[in-house]
């Protein structure tokens, strides 16, 4: 597919130097250094000279000389004088630096019959700001040559010389590629680094074999070497900008605030100035400005701004997503005149709402509206902002009616063009209702940005980082925050997350005394935050994965064949085996209650995420009408949230249990089908809610007595869970039964099983009460007493818990509350005929 550079140009690549035998090269560059040897003798020579035309002559030979000195790394022509369309020879774009390398791979390829564009690598890996790239990239420089150096001879290709038709052929192929991705990319240029990042594109299989040793992806080589271009960019008299907004290049020399457009036309508006933000002159101070992605959205910004009826749009987005930005973006290319003609020479103000409407009584908001109105209207080259403006009808204040009501007429005049901001929810519950409101504006959905577009926009946020932390950040610890983020911190939006995560990182490094910042630093930092493995499994956590079933059978009694199948997902999570797109993992437990289900729930929980009050319990029989559905993922009103997508967005790394799952509503039961499937679920307010880093266990007692009546009878739980399996269908659809990652069948709990689980929850009390300062023991009879009094065969062991607090935990309290039980008591808990008698030993 011809890419968008393609389809506007008819690139070439005419270079007459490369058409010249290696001699004839060689004697081009000696005449030129001769001709200006010739020239600098010249004008020294002129300079001295009686004569003034001859001392003219000579100045004017030395101003060409420095203007030939301050610009001879540069290329014949910049970017920013390409044509419109049509055909460009890309030689006119190429920096001295870059062709030298080229041209050297060019000769050394034709003599030695060796790969052009592994000579070309080798060539470029002796510049500074390659190697600092391959730094970012956690590639030691050096390495990278030796290997470079190996693989040359391989890619000798015996038969003679290489054609020159071929070379220059291949020297088109990466000239165009360059041309394409150094425009891309915002250089002025194309430069070594431009040369050096599309090798991959090149599809030579000894690049591709040296790049894939070292891990390189096309991708992530040239947003690495940004961290290069830009250091350059701001090197010499430049500093590095303190906001993302110094980054744009440019700088207004004149930083005054202004109010008149070229023409003279416009009027100043001191009451405006006085209740709002001029976004035109903070572009001007690069304060803002600077845009990675969302192109689209402001595609449409600028489209729907420009049109001459209904010039209004409505920006709609989670907070921190990018709307701002986007209006930011509108204020810097009005300034540099890249706007339509509509909107050419405007100003951009935000109006601040609060502030107008703060400590204003009704006839003096009144007054401050209509004078506001007016200057607008008089100054003829307001484009207004107003963000939050579900606000303006907002009915929480009389203050805000007032606005609307001054307001409302000028945006449905289409007096000047008018950008709002809104969220999600606000918007459905505000302002959807009011159709007359919406009617007037173009409704642009502000979506995240992608993970590439994210990893380019941090890599310019790392560049301050550094300057400030005297740190350096390497590109993987840049690609790993992004990733981590995207995955485990979803209530915050792309950049905005990423970069938080990054910022703890540097935090804790610079705490360590680091020095350099890679991906682990930043795993350190996720794993800070979220309280679970993230880490590739070390020695000691895989043989603790390894024999996951001991350890948890430490806290769950029997039930081998359910423990060894969350065992098995558990591991293939862990090693990077489970399925990409779903959630870590999704099971069905079936069987009796009082088994151990919601226990096992509770121990994946605290292995997993660190915690067992990372579990969230749905009790399914609460949501069984159509009603509860709305509860659980939200009304279409957005006026009630759900249970489920809020649980989630507030904990998205967690346990979910859906317990009695087979007594949800229908419609619940199939919201799952894309739950179990893709990992996520859309609210009711568009929000897509991410289950990819949950674990989801439903729970169901459906057909549980087949289990049961089919082990009196001799069969395996294998051959049990087949036919449940099928019998299941009567319950659920077959398509939700195939989604679980596995259906678990727990079988009934035996006498023994029993007695085991009553030793361990009275083990736990016996630790609780440890924390006062008293020693609990139990005699061996107690607990054979306290299981018999727990067990019944159709409840499990469920009803053990009741009979230990009524037999064993109230007396202690009543004895603590005497006093009979003091810090440093020992009491022993014995059997005496049917009672428990407490024994105290001070």
């Amino acid at each position: 597919m011809p890419s968008e550079v393609s389809r506007v140009y008819e690139l070439s690549f005419v270079e007459p130097r490369l058409k010249m035998t290696f001699f004839g090269r060689i004697l081009v560059r000696v005449l030129s250094y001769v001709s200006h040897l010739v020239l600098v003798a010249l004008a020294l020579t002129s300079l001295v000279s009686d004569l003034r035309p001859i001392r003219a002559l000579g100045v004017f030979l030395v101003l060409f000389l420095i203007d030939r000195f301050i610009h001879f790394r540069e290329a014949d022509r910049p970017f920013n004088e390409l044509p419109k369309g049509g055909k460009v020879n890309t030689a006119r774009f190429i920096t001295p630096r870059a062709f030298s390398s080229l041209e050297k791979a060019f000769d050394r390829s034709s003599l030695t019959e060796q790969s052009f564009f592994l000579e070309l690598g080798m060539q470029l890996s002796r510049s500074p700001d390659i190697k600092e790239g391959l730094v970012r990239l956690d590639v030691n420089p050096e390495e990278f040559k030796q290997k470079l150096e190996e693989f040359l001879p391989k890619s000798r290709k015996p038969g003679g010389l290489i054609r020159k038709e071929a070379l220059l052929l291949a020297a088109q192929t990466l000239i165009t590629s360059a041309f394409e991705h150094a425009l891309s990319n915002g250089h002025r240029f194309i430069g070594p680094t431009d040369l050096f990042s599309v090798l991959p594109l090149m599809k030579d299989e000894f690049v591709l074999r040296l790049f894939n040793i070292f891990g390189i992806v096309s991708g992530d080589l040239g947003k690495a070497l940004i961290f290069t271009t830009a250091k350059r960019q701001f090197s010499h008299f430049k500093r590095l900008p303190a906001s993302l907004g110094g980054f744009m290049f440019e700088r207004e020399r004149e930083l005054r605030h202004r109010i008149m457009n070229r023409a003279w036309t416009s009027r100043p508006t001191p009451i405006l100035d006085r209740f709002s933000r001029d976004f035109t002159d903070l572009a001007r101070r690069q304060a803002i400005g600077f845009l990675v992605g969302h192109e689209t959205e402001y595609e449409r910004l600028v489209d729907t701004l420009s049109r001459p009826v209904n010039p209004n749009a409505l920006l709609i987005g989670e907070a921190g997503i990018g709307k701002e930005t986007l209006v930011a973006r509108l204020a810097f290319q009005i300034i540099k005149d890249a706007v339509p003609k509509p909107l050419f020479d405007r100003r951009l103000v935000a109006l601040e709402l609060s502030t107008i409407v703060a400590g204003a009584a009704a006839h003096e908001l009144h007054s401050r509206l209509q004078a506001l109105v007016e200057e607008i209207n008089i100054a003829g080259n307001i484009i207004l902002y107003i963000p939050d403006i579900h606000n303006l009808v907002k009915t929480s204040g009389t203050a805000y009616l007032s606005a609307a009501d001054a307001l409302m007429p000028i945006i449905m005049n289409n007096s000047f063009p008018f950008i709002g901001s809104t969220y999600p929810r606000e918007f459905k519950e505000y302002l959807e209702p009011r159709s007359d409101f919406v009617g007037i504006f173009e409704i642009i959905r502000v979506e995240e940005i992608t993970e590439e577009e994210a990893e380019k926009l941090l890599v310019y946020e790392s560049l301050i980082l550094e300057k400030n932390s005297k740190m350096v950040i390497s590109f993987g610890a840049v690609k790993k925050s992004v990733k981590l983020a995207k995955k485990y911190f979803r209530n915050k939006f792309l950049p905005a997350s990423a970069e938080e995560l990054l910022k703890s990182a540097v935090v804790e490094a610079s705490r360590r005394d680091e020095k350099f910042l890679g991906p682990d630093a930043v795993i350190r930092a996720a794993e800070a935050k979220v309280n679970i493995p993230i880490h590739e499994a070390k020695e000691s956590e895989a043989k603790e994965l390894l024999n996951l079933e001991a350890i948890i059978h430490e806290r769950l009694i029997d039930q081998d064949e359910p423990v060894k199948a969350v065992s098995d997902a558990l591991r293939a999570y862990r090693s990077g085996l489970s399925r990409p797109g779903g959630p870590i993992a999704s099971f069905l437990f079936v069987g009796p209650t009082g088994v151990g289900k919601t226990e096992l729930a509770k121990i994946l929980a605290g292995i997993q995420f660190g915690s067992k009050d990372l579990m969230v319990r749905f009790d399914m029989t609460e949501y069984q009408d159509k009603q509860s559905f709305y509860r659980f993922i939200g009304s279409p009103d957005g006026k009630i949230t759900g249970s489920l997508t809020e649980a989630v967005l507030q904990k998205p790394y967690s346990l979910i249990l859906l317990d009695e799952f087979e007594k949800a509503y229908p419609d619940i039961l199939n919201l799952f089908l894309q739950v179990f499937d893709d990992g996520r679920l859309t609210d009711n307010l568009g929000r897509v809610v991410d289950f990819q880093n949950t674990i989801l266990i439903a729970t169901s007692n459906a057909h549980s007595d087949i289990i049961n009546e089919s082990l009196k009878q001799g069969q395996t739980m294998t051959q049990i869970a087949e036919y449940l399996k099928r019998k299941l269908t009567d319950v659920f659809r077959p398509e939700l039964l195939n989604r679980f990652s596995k259906i678990i069948i727990f079988k009934d709990l035996s006498a023994p099983d029993v007695q085991k689980i009553a030793a361990l929850n009275l083990k736990d009390l016996a630790e609780t009460v440890s924390s006062q300062g008293i020693t609990l023991t139990f005699d061996s009879e107690v607990v054979k007493l306290v299981a018999k009094w727990g067990y019944d065969p159709a409840s499990g062991a469920r009803p053990l818990r009741r009979v230990i607090e009524d037999k064993v935990k109230n007396p202690l309290a009543q004895g603590i509350l005497k006093k009979e039980f003091v810090r440093g008591s020992r009491v022993k808990v014995v059997v005496r005929g049917e009672e428990l008698e407490f024994q105290t030993e001070v």
